[in-house]
């Protein structure tokens, strides 16, 4: 069946149309795999297009920025996404690193050739590209795009032709290498390199990587690590990749290529060697900023014809491995040893087993490895020797003494985000040295700061001897234009970093004099593997952890400790309060495809949706009725983004952006604006420890809290109770005031005292007032059992007010699909409105939750349920101290 490409735009679309038909138990697995796909392609281009609207709006339409400073912030942007779309380093954290192919089909040289221009530099995507071979039939000109992971050209062939070599004086073999596409079929190698992503440190020659099993290139005398000078009559040096791409995809049926190789690899057979004689063992330190190399190989996945060993493909700069010197592209991995699985061989292994080893090691990683041939340079960012020795030696590296460096002066620039680097140090006698660069920053563009240097003066202010605190406060009290005198001190730096590292390890933390430090409650989950630019270690939580924050002082980041009994070392750095809430908002216009979600009904206008039924909520704005209860099922918007391809989609209030993203349909961005876009975005919350002599009482909101509140009454009747409610109603005969009711004989002073907050909650049914009252619950609290509630997240509000601290605990359902299963005589339409009421009252309430619970099935959801409980009792518990941050 052909692909109907005019249909591609929706391909989203009619992905979750058909995922929502699969009903049926048995697809319960074809349905999990569709939502991973779903998930994937989501999160990549809502970052896109995040990314974009943060720039375009903190960029170009701020006015107080001038001409030169946006012409400025825009060619680093630009920089940082074509550096985003390149192969990714190896942080440990990070995802999968495999070349994949054909990801994704793009009828994009038809396009061009209409056109009849060469696509610019800058609007070929940083993808690897599948050369095709050329053709007259316009059909078959497709560009195959490749993972965004690794920036590699990858072309298919069949036969190679002769080679020609003659030997330079400089110790380099110059060939040329002639190849045949036999049949309009590929070349069959992949490159990787150019001036603006070099393969090799500080060298933007373009190197062949792969060599296809079966290609022309495979046939020929063109080896892995060989370096392109040439193509056809087309010198491809000192090029940026996408003009070394260009050129293949010009050269023709027969195509020449000129290379450069070492002489002393000239010998080598592409396979490299494996004997454990040969082997050596290095150990790296993660540090900050991960173990910064890529690999490639594997079972399936051939790095090099014939040998599915893993290889090292690119070496990062300011990674570990090279800050150590040692590891070397064309490497090949043998064992990754002391991991969280024991020592792992990396012997016929799948990629993707390779790079779960390297995730399991610890700090210290210890690797096994035969040394592949030495092509590249130095790096100057490092003063190491940096060849390694064939005797058991050459484990120990031979360092340069930093007494060798002189200090010297750096000048910098301020930009928007500051100076564009992360210090540490001034404790205890320790120097202050420079230990992160952020990527696009002042710092790193001026090319002469490095990770190590150590800084001696701020402008005319001596920081040799100045502490953490006096060091920030002099950065950041220059101007504009900033001077730094600075030494290259990489062995000082490294035992610097070494000690912490120890210190960590022994559960013990830096001193903290003359730091903030508090304690909060986090209102958000946290995963420090997701958040970029980390200085240092980040520490991972989850909503309603606490946390004792013992460095403040930073505006972007905080020091802190998890209260955890289950991890005494669970240290690290998180977000400030700033950062993050400055990140979310950046985020608040959430984007929704077309076809997923309950669709906006046409007959509404933005504001009709906005209405409520609050007749007599309006007198009494803490009170609900039976009918509001009733129109709480999304009633209310968010804002949002829709995606279109069309140009038609408009309506009244909304603004439209429009983009166009390579390799992908032009797309309309629409924000429906309304008055909650500043919504207060949840980060962290002050609280203190209190001992209190009451119990708490218990407030279960989401799905399945009647069968939990009953639940837990009934198994422990001697622990949990409930309260007498208020009304104004008449007595009935059988009834006990007291007992069934208290009956209030005036409606007025029911009325006074809902005025006087005398009451968590009160609603109306049939003229009659109904009400919990603060005093009931606080009757159930003296007695020592904890009271349940049902009652909606404003009383947590009321309850902490009149300091009956609840334990609010929220079910969060999972999926519409989750709810049916866990309630079988639901209908569909009866789910989707209980998940979407369950969003909304996340939304509203989230701040007052003590815990967010969820969950695959009851029994799951009730015995988290009851651990809470266990853990919140008391009589020590945290509490909110309402005390800004």
């Amino acid at each position: 069946m052909p692909v109907r490409k005019q249909e591609a735009h929706r391909a989203l679309e009619l992905l979750e149309d058909y995922h929502s038909k699969l009903v049926k138990p048995q697809d319960r697995q074809l349905r999990l795999a569709i939502e991973r796909v779903i998930r994937i392609f989501k999160s990549r281009l809502f970052q896109a297009l995040l990314d974009i609207q943060e720039f375009y709006e903190l960029t170009l339409l701020d006015e107080t920025k001038s001409i030169q400073q946006k012409t400025a912030e825009t060619i680093r942007i630009a920089n940082k996404w074509e550096a985003d779309g390149t192969r990714r380093e190896i942080p440990t954290e990070e995802s999968d690193y495999r070349t994949v192919s054909n990801a994704f089909l793009q009828d994009n040289n038809k396009k061009s050739e209409s056109r009849n221009e060469t696509p610019d530099s800058a609007k070929v995507p940083a993808v690897p590209i599948v050369i095709p071979p050329p053709s007259g039939n316009a059909e078959e000109k497709k560009a195959h795009v490749a993972s965004p992971e690794m920036k590699q050209l990858q072309v298919n062939g069949i036969e190679g032709g002769g080679t020609e070599r003659t030997q330079g004086e400089d110790g380099y073999t110059y060939m040329t290498v002639v190849l045949s596409r036999a049949g309009g079929a590929g070349l069959g190698f992949s490159i990787a390199g150019g001036s603006d992503n070099p393969h090799v440190p500080d060298d933007p020659h373009i190197y062949v990587t792969k060599l296809i099993p079966g290609g022309a290139a495979a046939a020929s005398q063109l080896q892995i690590n060989d370096a392109i000078l040439q193509v056809n009559d087309t010198t491809v040096e000192n090029v940026t990749h996408a003009e070394a791409v260009d050129a293949l995809k010009k050269a023709g049926n027969t195509v020449r290529l000129k290379v450069r190789r070492r002489a002393t690899e000239d010998t080598l057979n592409v396979t490299q060697p494996t004997s454990k004689e040969e082997a050596v063992e290095i150990e790296l330190v993660k540090g900050g900023s991960g173990l910064g190399f890529s690999i490639a190989g594997g079972l399936g996945n051939q790095h090099i014809p014939g040998d599915n060993g893993i290889y090292v493909t690119k070496i990062m700069a300011g990674g570990a491995a090279h800050r150590d010197g040692r590891l070397r592209v064309g490497d090949k991995l043998l064992m990754v040893k002391n991991t969280s699985r024991g020592d792992v061989c990396l012997d016929n292994v799948t990629h993707e087993d390779a790079v779960a080893a390297l995730k399991a090691s610890g700090e210290r990683v210890q690797l096994v490895l035969v040394p592949g041939p030495r092509h590249g340079q130095p790096s100057p960012r490092t003063s190491r020797a940096n060849t390694p020795s064939s005797t058991a030696n050459s484990l120990r590296r031979e360092d340069v003494t930093d007494n060798n460096e002189e200090p010297r002066v750096v000048e910098l620039e301020k930009g928007p985000q500051g100076l564009g680097f992360n210090i540490v140090g001034g404790e205890d006698g320790h120097g202050i040295y420079v230990s992160f660069l952020l990527a696009g920053g002042p710092a790193e563009r001026c090319g002469e700061l490095r990770r190590g240097d150590r800084l001696l003066a701020v402008n005319d202010t001596d920081i040799t001897h100045a502490t953490h605190e006096q060091a920030a406060k002099a950065l950041k009290g220059t101007g504009q234009n900033v001077k730094l005198t600075v030494v290259y001190r990489p062995q000082e730096y490294n035992k610097f970093e070494a000690r912490i590292n120890e210190l960590k390890q022994s559960h013990t933390l830096l001193r903290t004099s003359q730091k903030r430090s508090l304690y909060v409650r986090a209102l958000f989950d946290y995963d420090p593997v997701r958040d970029d630019g980390l200085p240092s270690r980040g520490l991972p939580f989850r909503y309603g952890d606490i946390l004792h924050v013992t460095n403040a002082s930073d505006d972007e980041w905080w020091q802190a400790r998890r209260l955890d009994k289950t991890d005494a070392d669970a240290i690290g750095i998180i977000p400030s309060k700033r950062r993050w809430e400055r990140k979310q908002r950046a985020r608040d216009r959430q984007v929704k495809f077309q076809g997923q979600g309950t669709p906006v009904s046409t007959s509404q206008s933005t504001l009709e949706r906005k209405k409520k039924t609050l007749s007599f909520s309006r007198k009494f704005p803490f009170m609900k009725s039976r009918e509001d209860g009733k129109s709480e099922d999304g009633s209310d918007q968010e804002p949002f983004m829709l995606c279109y391809t069309q140009e038609d989609a408009n309506a009244d209030g909304e603004i439209l952006y429009r983009v166009e993203l390579p390799m992908m349909e032009e797309i309309t961005l629409i924000y429906l604006e309304d008055e909650s876009q500043d919504e207060q975005v949840l980060s962290y919350e002050t609280v203190q420890q209190l001992t209190i002599s009451y119990t708490r009482p218990v407030i279960i909101l989401g799905p399945l809290k009647d069968r939990i509140n009953d639940d837990l009454i009934s198994e422990f009747p001697d622990k949990f109770g409930s309260c007498v409610p208020h009304t104004t109603r008449p007595r009935r005969d059988y009834e006990v005031d007291g007992r069934d009711y208290h009956f209030v004989a005036s409606r007025e002073q029911m009325e006074r005292d809902i005025q006087n907050h005398l009451f968590i909650e009160a609603g109306q049914y049939n003229d009659n007032l109904y009400g919990t009252s603060v005093a009931s619950v606080r009757e159930v609290a003296e007695k020592g059992k904890h009271c349940i509630l049902d009652v909606s997240g404003n009383a947590i509000k009321r309850l902490q007010v009149a300091q009956l601290y609840p334990i609010a605990i929220f079910i969060k359902p999972k999926s519409v699909e989750s709810i049916m299963e866990m309630n079988k005589r639901m209908t569909e339409e009866q789910a989707k409105k209980t998940y979407e009421r369950a969003l909304k009252m996340e939304q509203e309430f989230a701040e007052y939750f003590t815990a967010v619970v969820t969950g695959d099935t009851p029994e799951e959801i009730y015995a988290k349920v009851k651990t809470v409980i266990t853990a919140e009792s008391g009589p020590t518990v945290w509490v909110p101290r309402r005390e800004p941050l």
